[in-house]
């Protein structure tokens, strides 16, 4: 029995010392850089009629029609480049109209360069998208509808605000 006992105690020493040596280690990351968002065209709908309650409304062509001059040369669709992602990043990007002075803007806008298609997106709609596969610019185009909510002044210039998030998602 005292041999056994030896035994197991011998045994027992042998397997809690077989360990050699333990260390500590770090894992890393780096934070990705946020976009960079910039308006490459301004967006413009030209002359409208100064009443209350003129709609111009602006197609993914840059079309205008409705209450505007659809000749004025001042007519431009909006352009927004979102640069900055690596490829393969999933972003959800919101372009929401606001009221400006006597006029209020509701925004349509169509995503280029990502994955999938992301065409006639409405005013304040999250729309979830991954960059391509080459990290290619983000492009949205910006279109929409103008109203005015107070009688223009003929021949004065009128804005509305609209703003363009991306965030991770």
């Amino acid at each position: 029995m005292k041999k056994r006992i030896m035994t197991i105690a011998l045994l027992s020493t042998i397997s809690a010392s077989t360990l050699a040596a333990s260390e500590t280690f770090q894992a890393n990351v780096d934070a990705m850089s946020d976009a960079t968002i910039a308006e490459t065209a301004t967006l413009h709908f030209g002359a409208m009629q100064p009443t209350v309650g003129s709609v111009c409304t602006m197609d993914d062509t840059g079309a205008v029609s409705g209450d505007c001059d659809v000749s004025n040369a001042n007519i431009a669709i909006g352009l927004i480049t979102v640069s900055g992602l690596a490829s393969n990043v999933p972003v959800n990007v919101t372009v929401t109209g606001a009221s400006g002075t006597n006029v209020t803007f509701e925004a349509n806008y169509d995503i280029n360069a990502a994955v999938a298609t992301h065409d006639n997106i409405a005013d304040g709609t999250l729309t979830a998208v991954t960059t391509d596969a080459s990290g290619t610019d983000l492009t949205i185009d910006v279109y929409g509808d103008m109203t005015v909510d107070s009688a223009l002044s003929p021949g004065d210039s009128y804005t509305a605000n609209y703003i363009v998030d991306v965030t991770f998602q």
